[in-house]
């Protein structure tokens, strides 16, 4: 009777832990047969294991089981951060942007808000040869968290992360505008670096060599035109003298 009041106790004690037995000893039963304090206790050990990929398929199922618990919101923040550690950064961005419009002042909503400029930030490209559409797309990110959240205890990183990226999109626009210039397209040269002297002033270095081609620029194209006022090569100016655009050199080599 003692064993069998013992073993009474240790079957108990498994069924707590979520184990049902099997001919092959203890399994876990589907979340969907826990509580909904159980399902979301087993769902906290996952992603504490960094075990992701049950944690993304346990809150799917915990989801369509209890879509009204109050550990709702936070099964969708935890499968959020899932995709996050996993790398799975498109997949975290649309998690946690749907966290956010369903959990707008949740304690977690500034992180969650950082986590999608994060998400395009990891997936920014390491050279500045490449696009940089996620740079960019971080940059707007991490401004709309610093909008919102200003007194967030990791608005000092989102600063500084948009620093890095910032120039990392500098850098960028010099490099296609030095191709143009290396390939003696001077018209679509002077369009990218006047676009640089535009839209990143706080660069000095860039700047002065943005202000020396994009002058030289307008030289060539005025020598293009001086031997052939109707070539292709300076359609955007065409109607205008070469003296004009020696002029417009001059101005911006100031």
């Amino acid at each position: 009777m003692k064993f069998i009041t013992n073993f009474n106790r240790f079957v108990i004690a498994m069924v707590a832990a979520g184990c049902v037995f099997t001919t092959t000893g203890c399994e876990p039963p589907p979340i969907s047969e826990l509580s909904a304090e159980m399902g979301i206790q087993r769902i906290r050990s996952k992603h504490k294991d960094g075990s992701w990929d049950s944690v993304l398929s346990e809150v799917n199922e915990y989801r369509s089981r209890y879509p009204y618990t109050q550990y709702a919101s936070e099964a969708e923040l935890l499968q959020a951060d899932a995709y996050f550690q996993a790398s799975r950064y498109p997949e975290a961005v649309v998690a946690y942007e749907d966290f956010l419009r369903k959990q707008p002042n949740h304690t977690h909503s500034d992180l969650a808000a950082f986590r999608i400029g994060r998400s395009y930030d990891l997936q920014s490209p390491s050279t500045t040869d490449r696009e940089q559409e996620s740079s960019l797309k971080a940059v707007e990110k991490y401004g709309n968290f610093l909008e919102r959240y200003p007194k967030s205890k990791i608005m000092g990183e989102a600063k500084e992360r948009i620093s890095v990226l910032r120039r990392k999109i500098a850098d960028h626009s010099l490099f296609v505008a030095r191709f143009y210039w290396k390939k003696d397209h001077f018209q679509a040269a002077l369009s990218r670096y006047l676009k640089v002297i535009e839209e990143f002033p706080m660069y000095e270095d860039i700047k002065i060599e943005a202000k020396e081609r994009a002058s030289q620029s307008y030289l060539k194209l005025a020598e293009e035109l001086d031997n052939d006022p109707k070539s292709d090569m300076a359609v955007q100016f065409l109607g205008q003298s070469a003296a004009d655009l020696r002029k417009k050199a001059e101005a911006i080599a100031r």
